[in-house]
């Protein structure tokens, strides 16, 4: 061979090592850079995957404690058809014999106007006690154990004596729709 195919041939030689080191080696670099990025996406959409997972099964949760709280709280509310008055009515019977089992005397009761919104109205009961301070806490771990029959809105505490003076404000609802 001759030198002038050596000079042809090592140029061609010279041609593919200058296109391999500015072609090929940059996009291999490129292509390393790419496969790093793609294992972070993916640890990325795992641990994306095991959150919505989760998130999703607190959310079931947290539905059924919802759907529990909420069926006991529509088996409180009364229906359309009672009356105001005989809501409150009964709201006092119901306290009285409660109080009177624990040994209180009821001395005196009142009957403000019902708070009306769209779809449920909170019916009020004032209802003032009189008795023993042990009455008055196991009166209202009674009312507690009502099922949510009423809820006391306010509760205020006096003592006269040996005796325990309070003015309990317990609501009902009733459904409006």
């Amino acid at each position: 061979m001759n030198r002038e195919k050596f000079k042809v041939i090592g140029f061609y030689v010279l041609a593919v090592l200058m296109l391999v080191r500015f072609v090929i080696v940059p996009h291999q670099q490129a292509l390393k850079e790419k496969k790093v990025l793609l294992k972070e996406y993916e640890e990325t959409y795992r641990m994306r995957a095991v959150a919505l997972e989760r998130f999703r099964e607190e959310e079931r949760a947290r539905s059924e404690r919802n759907n529990t709280a909420e069926s006991s709280l529509l088996r409180s509310v009364f229906l359309k058809t009672e009356l105001y008055s005989s809501l409150q009515a009964e709201l006092v019977r119901e306290i009285s014999s409660l109080a009177e089992k624990q040994g209180m005397t009821v001395l005196n009761f009142e009957f403000p106007d019902p708070l009306l919104f769209k779809t449920i109205s909170e019916v009020p009961v004032v209802i003032r006690l009189k008795g023993e301070q042990k009455g008055v806490v196991a009166l209202l771990r009674d009312m507690e154990k009502a099922d949510g029959k009423f809820i006391v809105k306010r509760f205020e505490n006096a003592r006269s004596g040996q005796d325990a003076l309070c003015s309990i404000t317990v609501s009902a609802f009733r459904r409006e729709k």
